[in-house]
């Protein structure tokens, strides 16, 4: 909601008829005007002058025509899959409108930078039940949740739908009080909100599950019925060629004990018995694992032993487990239409080789880009559109991206300010903020319904900027033929109308209202009533664009059956849809398939299709004694805010920190090195050094040191993380880097 003076936007505020925050905002939100207001904001399209040339103000009409022009010559010679388009964190009918432009025009290199995908279904979660849509975490009915570095109260998918999920645990005149168990190296916010916080050696969380998962069995506490009756895998098994499996229980309990864990994670044998039994007797219980970083080099398997503990406890499709919403009954849009320069180019491979070999598992592998661009492998790239993404300061490797740059003729940026990504671009044609713009964001996760959320702009734009999603569908009808055809909407606002049309025609759901209408409705549909409430689309749009959002209270949840989805139509403890993947690799490219090794090798039998993170071996730690160990505030969770000062001044929890960057230090690890509180310290690894700010901690493991990924000014973490990648999500390992720490 927005309150304007005078013409101008004086203020904002939560909706308080929303049912994602019921009027709350999170701090990002209240930074919003200073975004707006930013005199560093771009004021129009800029244009270089040659290929070194200054960078310039020009209109609209000759910055779109540059644009036009340089795309057009590539499509004519037979290049169109050599542009690349590299978008951010952003979801909806903007995600839409860049893959339908993407697969008209004919280019397999749409590449997304975002760790986090919650509108698809996690890797985990498909390969052990199948699922198709994501499934929903029903936080709210639930009385215990156990959080596997999952930041649920200040960097997850919706913190604050979380935190009043969290509130609802805390209990009330209806219900008892509920415990939330938080697994984090680091005491975050949400480890202090918890009831219970357990360090844990970075890149070990796998390894704990399992721990949990052989007490659970040991002591007889998990779900019985549910694990004969739904699931595969679980004990040993002949297959129907008369071959005998490994089963997950007996591999589990002579491979996982507690001891053997605890040596591993730095958790003690009592804390994870005490975990299991809590999530055994407070029913009932949800573990949630799906969080944006890795886990570490094993991150598949690790996030599967996570959620193998959702099984044990027999919580799928169970009110406060997981479930599955039906999907938002939007207008299905018709598939985008195709040339034949268009098929011939989404035939050829992906820039970033997700989908292929060693990434066969990935939609998105932003991180070997700057060797690919580099190598020009498997081609060139001769034009890159950057949409909602700063890579030359977020990337690991951003050195070798800013050379991989200046190997592409033509960049064009959309960014409302001129950052480091869009210096380099030789058209910038900036988006309006969000304030001042049509979007929208669509949940069918997390919540517990499915939810339509709608904005229209609160004031016209400021400056000379454009909604990226109008520029995008303006170059499309310029480029005309099928690209025309595939995006033929006028203007975002009217793709936005059409699609929510389907919301109107589906006869289920209200656009959101007062409580007193909501507790009406809810009884009526108890007793199998449901009552339009509009009776033409166009009294259901304005209603829709004038309250903010669509909902169904009821959340039509999918029953056991459907969320169950698998060859067996079980949960699989060992997974036959892992098994058929890297077996098509195999006779597609032979035993020495890069999946197969990236996955750990055909050494390890049937544990590469099971829950099953192998005990690593002791490491020498050399010169570089501690673990690096990342983390996300909760005024900049992915970035930018760096121009916003009033995120930059709010101070991190437990170490009041503020404006600059700053390394979080292990008291006793100071007292050591001689390092007081406030001292300026180097960091360093095997990459590079950052001299940054030292906080003194009191709580968590000595052997690990923490940085924010985005946190205040000053030198980024990024400088001292090898640019790895996890194989099996194309995103790089974040806390598996060792560093020293010495006093500057």
């Amino acid at each position: 909601m927005a309150r304007t003076l005078d013409g101008e936007l004086a203020g904002i505020a939560g909706n308080p008829l929303h049912p994602i925050n019921r009027g709350a905002l999170c701090p990002k939100a209240y930074g919003a005007l200073q975004l707006l207001y930013d005199p560093k904001r771009l004021r129009g399209p800029l244009a270089r002058d040659g290929a070194r040339g200054r960078l310039r103000p020009v209109g609209w009409d000759e910055a779109l025509r540059r644009v036009i022009t340089q795309l057009s010559q590539l499509r004519a010679k037979g290049l169109a899959h050599t542009v690349a388009i590299l978008g951010g964190q952003y979801r909806g009918y903007r995600d839409t409108v860049w893959k339908r432009f993407a697969e008209a025009w004919g280019t397999p290199n749409y590449v997304r930078v975002r760790c986090l995908a919650p509108e698809q279904p996690a890797l985990a979660h498909q390969l052990m039940q199948g699922t198709t849509s994501p499934l929903s975490y029903d936080l709210a009915e639930a009385r215990c949740i156990l959080s596997f570095g999952v930041g649920l109260l200040e960097s997850w998918l919706g913190p604050v739908h979380a935190s009043r999920a969290f509130a609802s645990l805390r209990g009330g005149a209806d219900r008892p009080r509920g415990r939330l168990i938080h697994v984090d190296p680091r005491r975050s916010h949400t480890a202090i909100k918890a009831d219970r916080w357990v360090p844990i050696i970075p890149g070990t969380d796998g390894i704990l599950a399992l721990g949990i998962a052989n007490a659970l069995i040991r002591e007889g506490l998990y779900d019985r019925e549910f694990v004969e009756q739904h699931t595969h895998g679980f004990e040993d098994w002949v297959d129907a060629r008369g071959q005998r499996h490994e089963g997950f229980k007996d591999l589990l309990l002579s491979e996982h004990g507690l001891l053997t864990v605890s040596g591993a994670t730095g958790v003690p044998v009592r804390t994870i018995l005490e975990i299991a039994r809590d999530l055994a007797t407070l029913k009932p219980a949800v573990v949630v694992g799906e969080r944006g970083p890795s886990y570490g080099r094993d991150d598949l398997h690790t996030r599967m032993a996570i959620h193998s503990l959702n099984a044990l406890l027999g919580n799928i499709g169970a009110t406060g487990g997981l479930l599955v919403q039906a999907a938002l009954p939007l207008t299905p849009l018709p598939p985008a239409r195709q040339d034949e320069a268009a098929k011939r180019g989404l035939d050829r491979p992906r820039i970033d080789g997700a989908g292929r070999g060693r990434y066969s598992l990935v939609t998105s592998a932003p991180q070997v880009l700057p060797e690919r661009i580099l190598a020009g492998d498997p081609y060139p790239i001769n034009a890159l559109l950057l949409f909602a993404t700063n890579p030359l300061v977020n990337h690991p490797a951003k050195e070798a991206l800013a050379r991989a740059f200046e190997r592409i003729p033509f960049i064009v940026s959309f960014s409302p300010f001129l950052d480091e990504s869009s210096a380099t671009a030789d058209v910038v044609l900036p988006d309006s903020t969000y304030l001042e713009r049509w979007q929208d964001d669509q949940v069918t996760h997390v919540a517990g319904f499915t939810c339509f959320s709608l904005a229209g702009p609160a004031i016209p734009p400021r400056h000379d900027t454009r909604n990226t999603a109008d520029v995008v569908l303006q170059l499309a009808r310029s480029l005309g033929g099928s690209i025309a055809e595939s995006l033929p909407w006028e203007r975002f606002e009217t793709l936005l109308g059409a699609g929510a049309r389907g919301l109107w025609e589906s006869g289920r759901g209200y656009v959101i209202s007062t409580p007193a209408e909501e507790s009406l409705r809810r009884v009526l549909e108890r007793q199998g009533y449901w009552v339009p409430e509009f009776k033409s689309y166009e009294e259901f749009w304005k209603a829709l664009v004038e309250r903010g959002a669509w909902w169904d209270p009821t959340g039509l949840p999918v029953g056991r059956k459907a969320l169950l989805r698998t060859a067996s139509g079980k949960f699989e403890f060992y997974s036959t849809a892992l098994k058929s993947l890297v077996d098509e690799a195999v006779k597609r490219e032979g035993t020495d398939t890069p999946l197969l090794s990236a996955l750990g090798g055909r050494d390890r039998g049937d544990r590469l299709y099971l829950p099953i993170v192998p005990i690593p071996g002791r490491t020498e730690r050399g010169d570089f004694p501690f673990l690096l160990n990342t983390y996300r505030l909760v005024t900049r969770p992915l970035g930018g805010g760096g121009n916003q000062p009033w995120l930059l001044e709010q101070p991190a929890v437990l170490v009041r920190a503020a404006w600059e960057r700053w390394v979080e230090v292990h008291r006793e690890t100071a007292e050591k090195l001689g390092i007081a509180d406030g001292d300026a310290v180097w960091v360093e690894s095997t990459k590079g050094r950052i001299r940054l700010r030292a906080k003194l901690v009191a709580a968590g493991l000595p052997e690990i040191v923490s940085i924010p990924l985005f946190g205040g000014e000053g030198p980024s973490p990024n400088d001292l993380i090898a640019n790895e990648t996890d194989v099996v999500r194309g995103f790089g390992l974040l806390n598996t880097t060792r560093v020293k720490v010495t006093k500057a």
